[in-house]
């Protein structure tokens, strides 16, 4: 098998068999070699060294490299430790650009990636599956609310339950590098932190000082986004609209992104009409109407994603998060 061949087939094997330059980011982190390793898994240390024809001690040091690359996850079977390449795009996306050792070429290829190829597979992504893959997951709620909101729709709970948690960099902004938010607040947790930590491509953090990262990404008007189901959480992203791979395809009519639960709702005997809400709305969810000198905020209810960045700085306090969608409208 030459080359080009191993690289497109790494393509294929992550549902890009059309890709100009996913061979390309598959061919700068692994060599032949490990090339062949990956197209060899899924295995354990000694099925890999006998469809390989390599020793299994080298081949042990190979997949702990490449598992330090991203692109070898490992689970414990009953047979013992197997190993398996990046299962889909979006998975070696998010392991391989939080690569401890990547070169600035290499996130360079993935921004070029993103611009140009990214959209279209997004489309035809968002068009076949039943639900998005990710969902909102609206601000904490004041005190007296927080005992009627369930544990996945509540940011606390999931970390608090999660047994632990780790921070890493943002791959998007990562990538991207389109603003000036705060790049170290995507938190892993549960599983997610256990490989994020073993592997090094990210640090534990306390509870407490996860639930510092999400008030301070509320400040910074950053949207808390996790898996679309009822349990088993692994990660909580806080998404900025400039850099977010769901976000910015949002004006280009994909949908890679459920709403919370939730929906902002304007006391419009509150709201002085000064239009931060506004400001900090993502989705052009929120205007003023009325006439001049009487203006107030109102809810464009299809456009809201409940995410309830408008009410953290309302200075009023004039919004509030209403339920408005049930149970199972997230898949379990």
């Amino acid at each position: 098998m030459n080359d080009e061949d191993l690289y497109q087939q790494l393509a294929t094997r992550v549902l890009m068999p059309q890709s100009k330059l996913i061979p390309e980011l598959f061919r700068m982190i692994a060599d032949q070699e490990e090339a062949r390793i990956l197209l060899a898994t899924p295995g354990t240390i000694p099925e890999l060294a006998e469809k390989t024809g390599l020793p299994e001690e080298g081949l042990e040091e190979q997949l702990r490299t490449l598992f330090r690359k991203g692109l070898i996850f490992k689970s414990e079977k009953p047979g013992g430790t197997v190993y398996r390449m990046c299962r889909d795009l979006v998975q070696f996306h998010d392991a391989s650009i939080l690569w401890p050792e990547a070169p600035p070429e290499y996130h360079r290829l993935w921004k070029r990636f993103m611009a140009e190829e990214w959209p279209e597979f997004a489309g035809m992504v968002s068009r076949m599956l039943p639900k998005p893959f990710s969902r909102v997951v609206t601000v904490q709620q004041p005190v007296e609310a927080r005992s009627r909101i369930l544990a996945f729709d509540d940011v606390e709970r999931i970390i608090r339950d999660s047994g632990r948690v780790a921070v890493t960099k943002c791959t998007c902004r990562l990538i991207e590098g389109n603003c000036d938010k705060p790049l170290e607040v995507c938190l892993q947790v549960g599983k997610a932190a256990d490989y994020t930590i073993e592997r090094g491509s990210g640090r534990e953090v306390s509870v407490e000082e996860a639930l510092d990262i999400i008030r301070e990404c509320e400040e910074a008007g950053l949207v808390h986004v996790t898996m679309n189901r009822t349990t088993d959480s692994h990660f909580i992203c806080n998404c900025c609209d400039d850099c977010c791979m769901s976000f910015t395809l949002i004006s280009k009519g994909i949908n890679l992104c459920d709403p919370s639960r939730f929906q902002a709702r304007v006391d419009q005997e509150k709201c002085s009409g000064c239009g931060n809400c506004l400001e900090r709305c993502f989705f052009g969810a929120l205007s003023l109407s009325g006439g001049e000198g009487s203006e107030v905020s109102t809810v464009d209810p299809e456009k809201c994603m409940g995410c309830g960045l408008c009410m953290v700085t309302c200075p009023e306090e004039a919004i509030s998060m209403e339920l408005v969608r049930e149970e199972d409208f997230i898949p379990r």
